[in-house]
């Protein structure tokens, strides 16, 4: 089942947290006397989280899957128990794994736009208030770009400062992984 909802498109979450999401959100927060905008930022924070979870448990299901055997057959015969062997053994030889996966969801997280653009909607908005309209870095980008633009006009150069704001976001992230990969990196044989 983790595989299916790792697997779904964007534009699919999108289009759930346009329709169903984004309206129970503003609703409920009615109920509440809360200003919700129709597009908030809670809405599209929700449902990429829905679509980061499967993600991420799948790839750290596979990372844990690939410890030997050989190591947990050895903590067995040392006389550990099920639950000792899997907090000693199996998540510290995991632990890079898991680690890259949640940084890789991250940087997914950081460059999507489709469940943005339709739960959140296209207001350029800075704002740490959840209940407020926002937008993506890359969804503003494509914003701009709408249209005849001269490549020295302020709109062209902001896109392109944008765009290495998130490359440099993202090449950070990667960086981070890397750094711990090395650090925790066991080899087996």
């Amino acid at each position: 089942m983790l595989e299916i909802l790792a697997g779904v498109p964007t534009v699919v979450y999108g289009f759930f947290a346009a329709l169903s999401v984004a309206p129970f959100f503003r609703e409920t927060g009615g109920m509440f006397g809360l200003d919700v905008a129709s597009e908030s930022a809670l809405a599209a924070g929700f449902v990429m989280g829905i679509m980061i979870i499967p993600f991420v448990s799948s790839l750290s299901d596979d990372v844990i899957s690939a410890v030997p055997q050989s190591l947990r057959d050895a903590a067995f015969g040392l006389g550990s128990t099920k639950s000792e062997a899997i907090k000693k053994v199996v998540l510290p030889a995991a632990l890079p794994g898991i680690v890259a996966s949640i940084i890789l969801a991250v940087s997914r997280a950081v460059g999507e736009t489709m469940i943005v653009v339709m739960a959140a909607g296209l207001a350029a908005n800075l704002s740490l208030n959840p209940l407020d309209a926002v937008t993506t870095v890359t969804a503003q980008i494509v914003t701009i770009w709408v249209g005849d633009q001269e490549f020295e006009s302020a709109k062209t150069l902001s896109a392109f400062a944008l765009a290495l704001t998130l490359i440099v976001i993202t090449l950070v992230l990667n960086f981070f992984a890397l750094q711990i990969v090395k650090k925790y990196r066991e080899q087996y044989d």
